[in-house]
Formats: C-alpha cells, sequence, structure tokens
C-alpha cells in the first residue's frame, strides 16, 4: 500500500522481489494502483515491452474466503520456494490466471453508496419543507380572516386586494396539503363519534374510540391536538399525525388490539421437551401464544451437542438444545403453529437458516398430520404442494437474523459477513417468490448494540443504517421492495435514560420518510414494527429484587410509545436463567400496566408534550449526524471495515462504567443507598448463595447428544447427498435457502455449518 505514486520510485523492493502483492484489490481506485505498480516494475527493471500479466504483481483480496488472487499468489510463491529449497509444498490449481484480475464483489452498487447521505438530506428536506409550507398554510388563513374582517367592514376592495393575495400563495401549496388538513378533519369527527372503522389488509375493523373510567370519565382512545391555527396543525400532521397515519411516529395501527397484548417473553432452556413445558406455563390462562425462543449457545454457532468439552459444558445451557428437525417438533409440541393466536420468534443470527427451514418444515409436518385425519389417507404431491404454500402463507413469527449487528454488537457471525449476507438475500429471495407474508424474516436489532454498551443514540441509529442497508443488499439482487418490507422487523432495548422514551418514534418517522421519498414504496413498508425488551444491562445482582422496578417503568417507555410486541425481564436475570416464579412476576408486571393503569387507556399518551416533541426532533439530528459519519466512511460497510461502529459502542460502554464506577450516574443500590450486607454478593461468600437458579443436569445433556447422533446414523446415506447437493448449489451460486428446505429433513445443524464451512469459509474477528 502506498500514499502516491511518486513514492513507487522510492520502494527498492521493486527491484529485487520474486513476486509483489497488492491486497484490498476490492477497493476503489485498485485498478489504476496496479497499473501504477506495473509501470514502475517496467522502468526498474527495463522491461519496456513486458506484458502486464507476464509481471510478477498479483493483485488480492485476501479478505474474501476462496479470493482466486491469493490462491494464483500461493501457486506461484510455492513453485517458488519448492524449486529453491527442495519443499514439496502443494498448492490448489488457481482458478484464475495473470490476464484475469479479482472481481469486485459490490454488495451495493456504486451509485447507490451514498444511501445513508441521501436518506439524511430527504428527512432534513421533509422536515423543511413541511415547515415552510406550514407558514404558507397560516398564511393563507391570516390573510382570509383578514379579508372577511375588511369586508364587514366595508372596504370591499381592500378585502378583494387581500383575497387576491391569498390565490396567489394558495397556487403554491399542493392540493395534498388541504386533502391531509380535511382528513385529519373528517377523522376528529369520526373519533368524537364514539365508533369507527380502520382497514387491515383490506378488513374493516370496528373499533370504540372512547373509554369510561371508574368514575365515569369518557376518555379518548387516540387524543387530538386543540386550536385552530392550520399551518399549526398541517406542521403537526406532517411531524407526528395520529397512530396509524404517515409518517407514523405515534404508531403504525390506528388502535390497539383488544384481543392480544403485546406480551412475548423470552424462555428456553434444557432439552426441547422443558423448554415445552415452559412455553406452556407461560401461555396458561391467555388465549393467544406468542412464543420467544433461546437458544443454547452450541445451537446458535450451529454446532452439534456433543461430548467434547468446550461444547458439552454449553449444551442445554441458557437456552434449549435443537440441531435436528425431531427436536424443533419436541419443542413445539401442543402449539398450532398455523393457529391465527400462535406467533413464533427464534432468536438466532449466525446460524439461522437451518432453524429457520427446520422451523418452516414442522409447520408443514403439523398441517400434513391434520389433512390424514381427516381424509384417512396421505396427501398426493399436488396436495402436499398446496398444504406447503397454504402453511407458508399462514404461520406467524419472526427470526432475527440480523447479520449485520453480530459484527459490530457482538462479533459472534458464524459464516464470512459476505457469505452471510448472500444467504441473508437467499431467505428475502425464497419469501417473495413462496408469499410468505406473515412471518418476518429479519428482525433488525438495536438490543445486542445497547447491550454491548451503545446508548440509545447510538443504538437507533447504528440499527436503522443497517436496516437502510439491507433494503440496498435486496435491492441490488433485483428484489421488489414492496414485497420485501413487509417481512422486516424491528428490536429495540428499552432502559432508563430519557432518550428511550422517544427512540421508537423516531426510528418511525426517519423510516416512514426514507421508504416513502427515497425508495418509493407502498404503506406497509413505510411501517416500522418493533420488539422491545427490558435492558438486561439495568439489571443488577445487588438488591436483584428491585430489578422489577426498574423493568416496570422501562415497559412504560414501551407501552407508551405502541412498542408492537414487548419482553420484560425478570429480576433474577442478573445472575441466571430465570424460574417460573419470577418470569410469572415479569409477566404480571406488562399484565398490570396494560389492564390496569388507567393512563394506557389512552393510546397517544406522549402526543402533545412539549418535552417529548423537543427530544424527539433532537433525538431525530442527532441520529442523521451519525449516518452522515457512516456515509463519510463508505456506509455501513464501509463503516465495519475501521471499526467504527464496535469504537463508538466501546467508547460508550466505558462511559457508563466509569460513571457507575465513581458515583456520578447513581444507580440505587449499586452505588448509593447500598444494603451494609451487599458484600455477601462476592466470591468469598459463594457458598452461602442460596438463590434458586436453573441448571441443566448432565443426564439431560447426554439424552440430547444420544438423540442427535441416533438422527444422523438414521440418515447418513440422505444427508450424505443432501450435503453434496448443498455445496454445489453454493457453488453455482444458487439459492441455498430453497436447498436447505429439502434437506433439513435429514441432515442435523451440525452437519450443514460444516458443509457451508467448506464452500463460504468462517468469521474471523475484526481485531
Amino acid at each position: 500500500e502506498y500514499g502516491a505514486p511518486s513514492q513507487l520510485e522510492k520502494l527498492a523492493a521493486l527491484d529485487y522481489a520474486d513476486l509483489i502483492v497488492l491486497n484490498k484489490f476490492d477497493r476503489p481506485g485498485a485498478e489504476d494502483a496496479l497499473q501504477e505498480i506495473r509501470k514502475q516494475v517496467k522502468r526498474n527493471r527495463e522491461l519496456w515491452d513486458a506484458d502486464d500479466a507476464s509481471l510478477p504483481v498479483i493483485p488480492t483480496i485476501a479478505s474474501r474466503f476462496a479470493d482466486a488472487g491469493v490462491d494464483l499468489l500461493w501457486q506461484k510463491l510455492s513453485k517458488i520456494i519448492n524449486d529453491r529449497h527442495a519443499t514439496d509444498f502443494v498448492a490448489v490449481e488457481a482458478i484464475t490466471n495473470e490476464d484475469v484480475l479479482p472481481g469486485r464483489i459490490l454488495p451495493i452498487p456504486p451509485e447507490r453508496q451514498s444511501y445513508l447521505a441521501e436518506i439524511s438530506a430527504a428527512v432534513r428536506g421533509y422536515h423543511e419543507s413541511a415547515k415552510a409550507t406550514a407558514q404558507k398554510v397560516r398564511l393563507v388563513q391570516q390573510l382570509e380572516a383578514a379579508a372577511e374582517r375588511m369586508a364587514e367592514a366595508g372596504k370591499q376592495e381592500a378585502s378583494d386586494d387581500l383575497m387576491d393575495e391569498v390565490g396567489e400563495i394558495s397556487s403554491k401549496i399542493e392540493h395534498s396539503v388541504w386533502d391531509a388538513i380535511a382528513d385529519h378533519k373528517e377523522r376528529e369527527v369520526a373519533y368524537l363519534t364514539g365508533k369507527t372503522t380502520y382497514q387491515v389488509r383490506g378488513k374493516d375493523i370496528p373499533v370504540d374510540t372512547t373509554t369510561t373510567t371508574l368514575s365515569g370519565t369518557t376518555l379518548p382512545r387516540v387524543a387530538l391536538p386543540k386550536g385552530d391555527d392550520l399551518g399549526q396543525l398541517y406542521e403537526w400532521i406532517t411531524k407526528e399525525n395520529v397512530p396509524g397515519h404517515f409518517p407514523y411516529t405515534a404508531g403504525v395501527f390506528p388502535f390497539k388490539r383488544e384481543d392480544e397484548l403485546p406480551v412475548r417473553m423470552f424462555a428456553g432452556e434444557g432439552s426441547a421437551e422443558r423448554t415445552n413445558k415452559r412455553f406452556h406455563f407461560l401461555c396458561q390462562g391467555q388465549p393467544f401464544n406468542r412464543l420467544s425462543t433461546a437458544f443454547d449457545s452450541p445451537s446458535l454457532y450451529g454446532r452439534d451437542p456433543v461430548e467434547r468439552l468446550d461444547i458439552f459444558g454449553k449444551v442445554c445451557e441458557s437456552g434449549v438444545s435443537i440441531s435436528t428437525i425431531e427436536e424443533m417438533e419436541r419443542l413445539f409440541k401442543g402449539f398450532d403453529l398455523c393457529s391465527a393466536n400462535t406467533s413464533v420468534s427464534k432468536t438466532i443470527n449466525g446460524n439461522y437458516w437451518w432453524h429457520l427451514a427446520a422451523f418452516f418444515n414442522i409447520a408443514i409436518r403439523q398441517q400434513v398430520a391434520k389433512f390424514v385425519e381427516e381424509n384417512g389417507r396421505q396427501p398426493s404431491d399436488e396436495e402436499r404442494a398446496d398444504i406447503k404454500a397454504i402453511t407458508l402463507s399462514t404461520v406467524r413469527g419472526t427470526v432475527q437474523a440480523d447479520q449485520l449487528k453480530e459484527s459490530m454488537g457482538q462479533n459472534t457471525l458464524v459464516f464470512n459477513l459476505d457469505t452471510a449476507l448472500k444467504m441473508m438475500g437467499d431467505v428475502a429471495e425464497y419469501y417473495v417468490d413462496n408469499n410468505i407474508r406473515n412471518h418476518y424474516f429479519v428482525s433488525i436489532s438495536g438490543y445486542h448494540i445497547a447491550e454491548a454498551g451503545a446508548n440509545p443514540i447510538t443504538q437507533a441509529a447504528l440499527t436503522l443504517s443497517n436496516g437502510l442497508t439491507y433494503v440496498e443488499l435486496f435491492r441490488s439482487r433485483g428484489l421488489d421492495a414492496d414485497k420485501f418490507l413487509r417481512n422486516f422487523s424491528w428490536f429495540f432495548s428499552n432502559g432508563m435514560d430519557p432518550e428511550y422514551s422517544v427512540i421508537g418514534r423516531v426510528a418511525r418517522r426517519i423510516w416512514a420518510i426514507a421508504m416513502r421519498d427515497v425508495y418509493g414504496v407502498g404503506k406497509r413498508g413505510q411501517q416500522l414494527k418493533y420488539h422491545i425488551q427490558s435492558s438486561g444491562r439495568s439489571l443488577h445482582a445487588q438488591e436483584f429484587t428491585w430489578n422489577d422496578y426498574r423493568t416496570t417503568l422501562q415497559a412504560l417507555y414501551a407501552l407508551q410509545d405502541n412498542a408492537n410486541s414487548l419482553h420484560t425481564n425478570s429480576r433474577d436475570e442478573a445472575f441466571g436463567t430465570p424460574t417460573e416464579e419470577t418470569v410469572r412476576d415479569s409477566v404480571a408486571i406488562q399484565l398490570i400496566l396494560a389492564r390496569e393503569y388507567g393512563w394506557l387507556k389512552n393510546e397517544n399518551p406522549l402526543q402533545g408534550s412539549f418535552m417529548v416533541e423537543w427530544l424527539t426532533d433532537d433525538v431525530e439530528q442527532q441520529i442523521l449526524q451519525i449516518f452522515d459519519e457512516m456515509n463519510s466512511r463508505g456506509g455501513v460497510l464501509g463503516s465495519l471495515e475501521v471499526n467504527y461502529q464496535r469504537n463508538r459502542i466501546q467508547d460508550e460502554s466505558m462511559l457508563y462504567e466509569h460513571m457507575k464506577h465513581d458515583g456520578s450516574l447513581p444507580i440505587i443500590g449499586v452505588n448509593t443507598f447500598i444494603d451494609p450486607d451487599a458484600n455477601m454478593l462476592s466470591a468469598d461468600h459463594a457458598d452461602k448463595f442460596d438463590i434458586e437458579v436453573t441448571r441443566s443436569d448432565e443426564a439431560e445433556k447426554k439424552s440430547v447428544i444420544e438423540r442427535n447422533t441416533a438422527f444422523k446414523e438414521t440418515n447418513a446415506v440422505a444427508a450424505e447427498a443432501g450435503l453434496a447437493r448443498l455445496k454445489e448449489a453454493a457453488r453455482n451460486g444458487e439459492n441455498l435457502f430453497a436447498v436447505l428446505m429439502d434437506i433439513v429433513e435429514f441432515c442435523s445443524v451440525g452437519q450443514v455449518t460444516e458443509a457451508l464451512f467448506e464452500v463460504g469459509g468462517k468469521f474471523r474477528r475484526n481485531m
């Protein structure tokens, strides 16, 4: 690497080197750099007539798995070493030669590299335009009032002049502005009548717009702004609007569902049978089944459970062990996965493809079993295909699957990022091709970024930028944004900081403006739906029962802001997997807030607050500033290469820890209002720590391992053929998820992972 071509003249190595390597050939300007190096080598060695391909200059992209340039380099280097030292290094046959340059893989086309800057400009321009239009609307209203007063005073000529001015200004205001104001007035009348309807996917949903308190007060479910200033009203419509209407600041649906609360509790421990029991416990007495699955570490990393010590210790711990389709079937026994009242979230990222394919296949199995029970026979091939299509279009749920978040927030990808992003695109394509409408193929996650130490503003900015990057990646594959955006969902953390009260509002507004004004997508793609989990980092082992108070306040943030689903952490998660008792208490937090707390009978309680409006605008501008900083580094992918995101997260984490340590950030029971017996939590008193914790036993681990081994022995022949087919599809650039859907019936997660390592490469941590 060098700063300018003139520096090449000073490199004596160019006179003597057997091989000269130009790495990072995927960078802009690499072809020019290669040409300059070749020119200098010709000058130095007086090879004026030599062909470029004959020169010992090799371009490489060492960060890419199985790079053709690196293969060619090793082929030449091993030959030189073997010839000189009588060694026998073996080189694979290079798939390129001196005449062919290694191709640059650009997941985002060059003309779209500045997408973050474009979105920042669009959001700022939207607000500037709305403010200017609001001033015109206000001026028209004021001039009309003045003209009316002049006419009443008998000054008709002055009145006519004013009305001429009204016409002049009105001609510069688009009809859509007056339509928006008129629509709001109509909505106001409808909401005041006590009943209205709204549509979801073409279906009319009747709702009561008011509720009555014990005192007899009639509360509006959605409160509307008061005042006669149309300019102020228009500005409010463009910045806030009522829930369910662009820019969706207050929520993506006009009203909350009354038949289904946003409760979605995270669970997973031990074997599939034990977690299934916990799922049924969580759903007891509820009219709906909203399940959220935690997997153990081997499952998360795509490994089969085995007795190898580094894996055995993690099997069935802090999550459920799922490595075969049979285990997946045990996990959801007793739940109809195609029921409208059942929704399943799967928190898995680096190796989610296998688990998603297994989940879909057991849902199909359930429906095939129903067919057999109802008809007394197996379905024909055509009937089975129909069952599969109907199941895929019906099943509800989410898989996390956020590869960019894994890279920056957890550094725990399984495959290298290029392969991981390509496979995300495969899944998106499969969803579009198979009309999978009710299941989200990605939950773009800020939670882990926050848990790694990011403050709420950075969490929101990095999460939004990741989502925008996925839009660019999938569009570059030729996918229709309107078709894949319906399968996007989001996941944020709620802590104690004031910014947490508005990050959902800000995210919805930025996303809606970007999707409509930059990408031109329809209403559904403009709507950002998100899940909230209360902050795990805010839970402390000291005075751990007080964690419930923190969680309650964080849940209130979420419910006030119309989060679409919510997980409330249990108080004992500061030191282990929660027990049934503490989980029940954490569910009660949500139920009490949603069912008893009168403030939440209104569904837009944050709107109209001076503080909330100011904070919303301020946080939005800070997020756009982070977009600009990443844009100057080459967007999200370019910023990852220089560790921008991780450095930012680490700096903010360090600030939090310093302030917690020196007491400048008060944390009750931790650094102030401390119990004199708090040192009982130290390692010196571990033998007296008698709090119940959940752990897996050795017999359970061995049972899971034995079942995995038996599955692989039974399906050995079919698995060998299936894995060969998967590797061939990977080499040919085919859709790997479509193949996985076929082979998951007889291939374990570990077998699939090892096969993909061979053709896609492992993740290497950025240091």
